[in-house]
């Protein structure tokens, strides 16, 4: 598999909030370093590893069988990496790091750096991840609990942990004309939303609604802040405002 920019050999440098992420583009390849991480990807290997002071150094490794994503941050601009796990259709997030304080002086300017050089991770790895033209994680907590949002042009996917978990799983897919698609027991079942005013927040759920304001159907989120709950529906909803 060739990745995008294959003739280029690139390394890229942004402030974040964990030191200075290192990021290295060549043919069919891109190592990211950041304080005590490394993530490494070569032919459809993603190779993570953690360096232990006085200790022998954690490797982890996963064969990228499905699409594997770099994603843009909501609230905090955050970045990160996620890899589909076809074997039980979930998204996990191996690597991630969150930008360098607005507060600070050059803050702004960290952050154009950022961005920078996550478009340019992105287009080299675009190939990885097909058919999806962007993709964001919404969530200010933990890493573990952010909501992955594929946006594949016609539709979205979008993947959330559950308990005692530590993947994201499908929570449900969502068309511009209104359907959406639900986990219903070991299998889905779709609904048909009776525009943006049928997307509601309350509690832990976004609901669901048909043109009657009868609801169809509801998704849990628990892990997500409300703000964050609000964002995604937000989202959801203009989608389908097309």
């Amino acid at each position: 598999m060739a990745y995008r920019g294959d003739d280029a050999q690139d390394a890229l440098e942004a402030p974040t909030a964990e030191g200075i992420l290192k990021v290295t583009l060549g043919p069919n390849r891109a190592d990211l370093a950041v304080g005590q991480r490394t993530l490494h990807v070569a032919d459809r290997i993603a190779t993570l590893v953690q360096h232990k002071k006085q200790k022998q150094e954690r490797r982890a490794s996963v064969k990228i069988a499905g699409n594997f994503v770099v994603a843009r941050g909501y609230p905090r601009e955050s970045i990160g990496i996620w890899v589909e796990h076809k074997d039980n259709n979930g998204m996990q997030r191996i690597f991630g790091v969150e930008p360098a304080s607005l507060l600070d002086l050059e803050g702004l300017g960290n952050l154009a750096k950022l961005d920078g050089l996550f478009q340019r991770l992105r287009t080299h790895l675009a190939d990885l991840a097909v058919g999806i033209r962007r993709a964001f994680e919404i969530g200010s907590g933990h890493a573990l609990d952010k909501v992955l949002l594929l946006d594949y042009g016609d539709y979205y996917m979008i993947y959330a942990r559950r308990l005692f978990r530590d993947r994201a799983r499908f929570a449900m897919t969502v068309f511009q004309d209104g359907r959406i698609v639900v986990p219903d027991g070991k299998g889905t079942r779709e609904v048909q939303v009776g525009g943006k005013f049928g997307v509601t927040v309350r509690g832990d759920y976004i609901r669901f609604a048909d043109r009657h304001h009868i609801d169809v159907a509801r998704v849990s989120f628990p892990w997500l802040a409300r703000p964050d709950k609000d964002e995604l529906a937000r989202r959801i909803a203009q989608f389908m405002e097309g």
